[in-house]
């Protein structure tokens, strides 16, 4: 019982982060941003679900121990792949869309990713991802 305590204990952070960041958008309002705000128009645009604060903390939990991000990762080797090598990434909990994003660029080496360009829609700052994203050789873009 005490184990659970524990982790209840541990998850409450993770929830309050969650109800604070999030930040619901239509899909029309996401490709708005995209093509007005993303330097090439010419994407593939992905929309991370937001399930709720526990689920996405959960989810924010598992990324950041486990390196599960729910296929993420894969999807994005796979369009990387193609041309254009543009991608566009929303959701709604700015947490969860950081932690996804920063685990699938700690799999490239240095300079892998030259000549993919990333545009995160909905967050404004974040070093973390600015300094993974020049170490992979990524393009970011970040669209409030």
């Amino acid at each position: 019982m005490r184990y659970v305590k524990l982790v209840l204990v541990a998850l409450v952070p993770l929830v309050f982060q969650a109800c604070v960041a999030n930040k619901n958008l239509s899909d029309n309002e996401v490709f708005k941003k995209a093509m007005l705000g993303c330097p090439n128009p010419q994407m593939t645009i992905i929309t991370l679900p937001s399930r709720g604060p526990i689920a996405d903390a959960m989810a924010i939990t598992a990324i950041k121990t486990s390196g599960n991000d729910g296929g993420f990762s894969q999807d994005f080797s796979t369009l990387i792949k193609s041309e254009p090598k543009n991608v566009s990434v929303y959701c709604p909990n700015l947490q969860k869309l950081e932690a996804t994003i920063l685990h699938t660029f700690s799999l490239y080496q240095e300079n892998r990713l030259k000549g993919v360009s990333v545009c995160v829609i909905g967050m404004s700052t974040s070093q973390e991802l600015t300094s993974e994203a020049a170490r992979t050789g990524a393009t970011l873009t970040l669209l409030p």
